[in-house]
């Protein structure tokens, strides 16, 4: 006998989601928070050839960390790490340049310091911060593999040594460096091409262990299943018909933009959270 309609589907949904996660890379979203979730030796090592400090020690390693903001917008850091210094880093991994804007680094870098602070505290104690953009343009232009931002005391033409900075690294950067080495690492799709040790074992096992890849597998089928049902939902809440039709378009934009770039968590939060829908929105340049 042959397959029935609703196996072929399954089956096809099944080679689709096989397809996705073969193809994702270290530079989309989803992908990267599951491989670095407590990844101490690969985020480790992304950190030592970012910051040139080849004795960093990581001491701890958050995804989504959020900081909340009573008063406005908080933040979702995509890695939240700690060194051994007591330093902290917020990376952020950009694939779209409107999401690595200079207003928010700054914004980050802000709300980083006023969770560190604890009540009391004199703010000598504010620990060294980093916020770390890996975009997958080269926002700022200039083809260097990394900017740095500090500030200066501009009469003197000297650092001001406040202890907080901002780093942007160049994705598309190509040296034959560490740098380059490690940018490499997060364009690729293949394991057998990666360079770096703690980076190629991690999407190795991401890809080719056969529990890991059965749970990936599941949760993209689930999302293909959902993604109609999903918009539809949405796009009901909404007042008038008019009101209806604009919705379902910017919900219908945005779904197909976080889907390609393989952010399936994401969908799930557009759903539940009116608010993080609307930041969305405004990372994607969808009006």
């Amino acid at each position: 006998m042959g397959q029935e309609p609703h196996d072929i589907k399954a089956l096809n949904r099944h080679q689709r989601a096989l397809h996705i996660i073969q193809h994702w890379r270290l530079l989309d979203d989803d992908f990267m928070k599951r491989c670095f979730k407590d990844n101490i030796p690969a985020v480790e090592c992304i950190l030592r050839i970012i910051m040139e400090q080849p004795d960093l020690k990581v001491e701890s390693v958050h995804i989504e960390d959020t900081i909340p903001n009573l008063q406005g917008h908080g933040i979702r850091m995509d890695v939240h790490a700690l060194d051994e210094a007591g330093v902290e880093y917020d990376i952020e991994i950009q694939r779209a340049d409107k999401g690595a804007g200079v207003k928010r680094a700054r914004f980050n870098s802000s709300l980083l310091d006023l969770n560190s602070l604890q009540k009391g505290r004199p703010y000598e104690a504010l620990p060294e911060s980093y916020v770390i953009f890996i975009t997958e343009h080269d926002v700022l232009g200039s083809g260097l593999p990394r900017y740095h931002i500090n500030r200066i005391i501009e009469e003197l033409n000297r650092p001001f040594e406040d202890g907080e900075h901002i780093l942007y690294v160049n994705g598309a950067y190509t040296g034959d460096d560490d740098i380059g080495h490690l940018m490499h690492d997060f364009r690729s799709r293949d394991v057998e091409t990666m360079m770096l040790k703690p980076l190629k074992e991690t999407v190795n096992r991401y890809k080719n262990n056969p529990e890991e890849v059965a749970v990936m597998c599941t949760e993209l089928e689930k999302w293909g299943l959902e993604e109609r049902e999903a918009g539809e939902k949405i796009g009901m809440e909404k007042g008038i018909k008019k009101g209806e039709k604009k919705g379902e378009t910017r919900l219908t934009m945005l779904l197909k933009r976080l889907k390609a770039d393989g952010r399936w968590q994401d969908l799930e939060k557009i759903i539940e959270d009116e608010t993080v829908r609307e930041q969305f929105y405004k990372e994607y340049g969808i009006e």
